[in-house]
């Protein structure tokens, strides 16, 4: 999504998705944590309050950027694909998930407000 993308592409991101297209978090395989996010806005919420070892397994995993590119957004999906391939601890990755999908949460609602 190119940073002068359309008001609905926008939209479309920071929309809420139905259960079935929700992200469900887990503490590790097969180990449901009975969390989900169904918005980025949610997630965000989520990944804040999250356990620094869960994020992680979803990170290795490429959970996240996977979920995120469904929701329409190739920008923060290969940001999160960055993070993940740093090579960090599950504390360092927490900080750094939250900053990014932080920031990128607030640019998309100042793009959607300006639409």
């Amino acid at each position: 999504m190119a940073e002068s993308a359309s008001s609905r592409s926008v939209l479309d991101v920071l929309r809420t998705v139905p259960n079935e297209n929700a992200f469900y978090f887990y503490r590790g395989e097969g180990t449901p944590s009975g969390i989900k996010a169904s918005s980025l806005q949610e997630f965000l919420s989520r990944i804040e309050s999250a356990d620094s070892q869960s994020l992680y397994f979803h990170s290795q995993r490429h959970d996240f950027e996977n979920w995120i590119r469904m929701l329409g957004d190739p920008t923060l999906a290969k940001q999160m694909q960055t993070v993940a391939s740093q090579n960090l601890t599950p504390d360092e990755l927490k900080s750094k998930l939250v900053r990014i999908v932080r920031m990128r949460v607030g640019k998309l609602k100042k793009l959607a407000h300006e639409a």
